[in-house]
């Protein structure tokens, strides 16, 4: 059989999307059997709570299903039967954000597991007509990279989940690696906007107000509830990582700020004397570790340009904004205000 240890390091993907193809392959009478032939793999392991199986597995799934359907296009298909629900713990507390932007934060944060290949990255840019976000899918390792129907269904995906948690259309253009299929026609009509084909990434580019979209389902008592379940899937998902990179994931909360050492060593099952020694044995210290990555998001949070300054420093952890300048200016060698003119000079 060709399940995975749900702490594998090996690129995998949810088992749940198993049963999307097997779904959409029941269109042509397949039935789960024929399709899951030659993995080893039977209809009711998809349905176990963490299953996940090879990314080489899932790919040949992909394979035969077009083989056995006839139809190329079934990417398309696939992703506009992704739900939000499909991703576990990760997809309730994305559902009960606040805003869209919130909720890729915490998608950014699932697939930068590494039992996933891929990294989402929310990037933005100083535009024509105002701010804009890139957001882009990308492999951590060129070997994996998405096939055409795999960026197919993920970017199909993504467009459609979006506005089943905003409730909204939402605008902007599509860019996908690959060139424009012959069948592409036949799914012109389901595209939501403008797609870009032979393009460098394969993601979106939207205008950056959207990411304020509020969320239809949000909840902020259910959602701090969400959030400390994905900060304890993310731990049960930390194999195959340094005992460092486990701590970058739990230590800091969007919307929570920072976790103390003693409340990232409850989510490792561990004490905070054992959690020092043991980041001291991989040459780290836990407070040199914060501090890195209070700098990485300290750039990241002012570029996005959704908080001000003073809410940036507050959720860092400062005791007041000359503080965060000072730290910020040891960094950058210059201030967050003057960081700011310096962006969008550039």
């Amino acid at each position: 059989m060709t399940t995975v240890s749900i702490v594998s390091s090996q690129p995998t993907v949810p088992g749940t999307y198993v049963l999307l193809l097997m779904d959409v392959a029941e269109r042509w009478n397949i039935s789960a059997d024929k399709l899951l032939a030659g993995e080893g793999l039977q209809p009711e392991d998809c349905l176990r709570s963490g299953f996940r199986l090879p990314r080489e597995s899932f790919a040949n799934l992909i394979e035969r299903a077009v083989s056995l359907t006839g139809e190329p296009g079934i990417g398309f298909l696939l992703g506009l039967q992704m739900r939000v629900s499909c991703h576990g713990v990760i997809g309730q507390a994305a559902m009960v954000a606040r805003t869209l932007g919130e909720a890729l934060e915490i998608a950014r944060a699932y697939f930068d597991m590494p039992s996933s290949d891929l990294q989402l990255r929310i990037e933005r840019e100083a535009g024509h007509e105002g701010d804009m976000v890139r957001l882009s899918l990308g492999e951590r390792d060129e070997r994996y990279r998405l096939s055409e129907v795999g960026a197919q269904f993920l970017l199909t995906g993504f467009a459609a989940m979006a506005e089943a948690l905003t409730g909204r259309k939402l605008k902007g253009e599509g860019v996908i690696r690959f060139p424009r299929p012959s069948y592409m026609e036949r799914y012109d009509h389901l595209v939501a906007g403008k797609l870009h084909f032979d393009g460098a990434f394969n993601g979106f580019i939207f205008d950056a107000s959207i990411l304020d979209y509020p969320l239809v389902m949000s909840d902020p008592v259910a959602a701090r509830i969400a959030r400390e379940q994905c900060k304890e899937e993310l731990g049960r998902l930390g194999g195959g990582r340094s005992l460092a990179q486990q701590v970058r994931d739990l230590v800091f909360d969007e919307e929570l700020g920072f976790a103390s050492i003693e409340e990232v060593a409850e989510k490792l099952n561990t004490t905070p004397r054992t959690l020092q020694r043991r980041l001291q044995a991989e040459g780290v210290v836990f407070r040199q570790l914060v501090e890195s990555i209070r700098q990485h998001h300290a750039e990241r949070l002012l570029l996005l340009n959704q908080k001000s300054i003073g809410e940036v420093s507050d959720l860092l952890g400062y005791s007041d904004v000359t503080n965060f300048s000072r730290a910020f200016r040891r960094w950058a060698g210059c201030s967050p205000r003057d960081y700011l003119k310096q962006h969008a000079a550039g």
